[in-house]
């Protein structure tokens, strides 16, 4: 089957009704719409904007079904948009009935080019086939592999080993996906300040040779039996039957570890206590309250910045695109979004010190009061409490969602109670109101599933400059 009969067979009312909500043309058939579809594969714009929608359940399964053959050029798959989100939004798998989803070759093959060239996909192998020929003069093959898409290594463990791994590492995540073994675990293993703790559970001989490595900037280790508890710990993860590599993002953290201090505290006479050490950024709890289900995200902030840059990241992370105003507040102190609204409001609150977001650090405040909260005074009145969940380290001083449990707090909804309401409708394509809500919902940013990976490459792109966002540079 070619992709322009794939789309006009496989395409419903249902559909199109979809299509015309969510483009900006209007489709007046279904043929016109297959036009359309089979156009947008070869359209680099197109490609690019689903790479940063993708989900990497989804650049998995793309992966895996890029080199298998078909007699008609369909893979048939499950129709779940908890896990083909991007997929089903952009209706590139499409509805073949009993909960079964289908999707041509052709797509595929062009989403798989485009997740390589964004990097989403390492465009090698993350491993050297059993099969291959390999011996120690090809050793440099392995650096492609050690500075590839660090997910992709450690997807070649198994689900099983990345619990074990999760369990001997004394952390637990809320999921119980591979997906989300393998966002946790590569989290904490780029965490200069976990690192610290790993390093008191290996041997004597292996943390001599890792530091050595690590200051001679070197990422390959023999298959030998003293790596087991390094392996073990996901230090190092095993690519070949004769060698090991410790992935760049891995080793980058571990040159921020002070080894000296470690080294006190894995002697007998030091102090193997809980020590704060040096930290350079904050990960930081955003939960909303008074939510049907939890809606959290653990987002790593660089210590120094602003209320203002503080602002920018919760909407940016809860997807926000309202210009109403808002404020923090926490132990006898409002930090208001602008300066406008904080001489609107001079003096509001009796006992309570006001300041100015761009002008105030959130360090200190944050130190003091542990907790504070977000007041986002819309017209659903929505409230994140920010709270500390660890001091860490990072290598690139940029926000960045690390983990996330819930929906999309949509906006313009009625606040908690109204989101459930919206939510329960746009989870039964059968709702009479299903296609009066998307609408309604896809004008204010919504998408079914949460777009980590492109809040992320947005924060990127705001916050890399050399110098502080404030309300006045923006």
């Amino acid at each position: 089957m070619d992709l322009k009969s794939f789309f006009n067979h496989f395409l419903e009312e249902n559909e199109l009704v979809r299509a015309n909500l969510m483009n900006e043309e209007t489709f007046e058939s279904i043929e016109a719409l297959a036009g359309y579809k089979v156009d947008s594969i070869s359209d680099g714009e197109v490609l690019s904007e689903v790479s940063q929608h993708i989900s990497m359940g989804e650049a998995a399964l793309v992966r895996s079904l890029v080199d298998e053959e078909t007699a008609d050029n369909l893979h048939h798959v499950n129709y779940d948009v908890s896990k083909y989100d991007a997929l089903i939004d952009y209706q590139y798998i499409l509805e073949a009935g009993d909960g079964e989803g289908v999707i041509h070759h052709d797509i595929v093959q062009a989403i798989d080019a485009a997740l390589k060239d964004t990097g989403v996909l390492p465009a090698a192998d993350m491993f050297i086939h059993r099969d291959e020929d390999f011996n120690p003069r090809d050793i440099g093959r392995l650096e492609q592999i050690y500075r590839g898409p660090i997910y992709w290594l450690y997807n070649n463990l198994t689900w099983r080993e990345l619990k074990a791994m999760l369990r001997r590492l004394g952390s637990e995540t809320e999921g119980n996906q591979k997906d989300d073994y393998l966002r946790h675990i590569t989290a904490l293993l780029t965490s200069s300040r976990f690192l610290e703790e790993i390093l008191l559970h290996i041997g004597d001989e292996e943390f001599r040779i890792i530091r050595d490595n690590v200051e001679k900037d070197y990422n390959v280790y023999e298959a030998k039996s003293r790596w087991a508890e390094a392996k073990n710990l996901g230090l190092i993860v095993k690519v070949h039957a004769n060698f090991l590599v410790m992935h760049q993002k891995v080793l980058d953290a571990l040159k921020m570890v002070n080894f000296d201090a470690v080294v006190r505290r894995r002697s007998p006479g030091g102090s193997t206590g809980s020590v704060r050490g040096d930290y350079n950024a904050y990960a930081l709890l955003f939960e909303v309250m008074e939510t049907h289900e939890p809606i959290r995200r653990i987002v790593q902030i660089p210590a120094g910045m602003n209320f203002f840059e503080l602002h920018l990241t919760i909407r940016e992370v809860m997807d926000w695109r309202s210009g109403s105003p808002s404020r923090f507040t926490a132990d006898g102190f409002t930090i208001y979004e602008s300066m406008f609204l904080m001489d609107e409001e001079q003096g509001p609150d009796e006992g309570r010190t006001s300041l100015l977001a761009s002008f105030t650090q959130i360090d200190a405040l944050l130190e003091r009061a542990g907790a504070l909260y977000y007041r986002y005074e819309s017209v659903d009145g929505y409230v994140v409490k920010v709270s500390i969940a660890d001091r860490i380290n990072i290598d690139h001083r940029v926000p960045a969602i690390r983990s996330y449990t819930g929906p999309i707090p949509i906006e313009n909804v009625g606040g908690p109670e109204g989101l459930e309401r919206t939510l329960a409708i746009l989870n039964d394509r059968q709702h009479p109101d299903y296609a009066r809500t998307f609408e309604k919902a896809r004008m204010m940013n919504y998408r079914e599933r949460y777009p980590m990976t492109a809040i992320n490459n947005r924060l990127e792109k705001r916050f890399s400059k050399a110098h502080p966002v404030t309300e006045f540079n923006t």
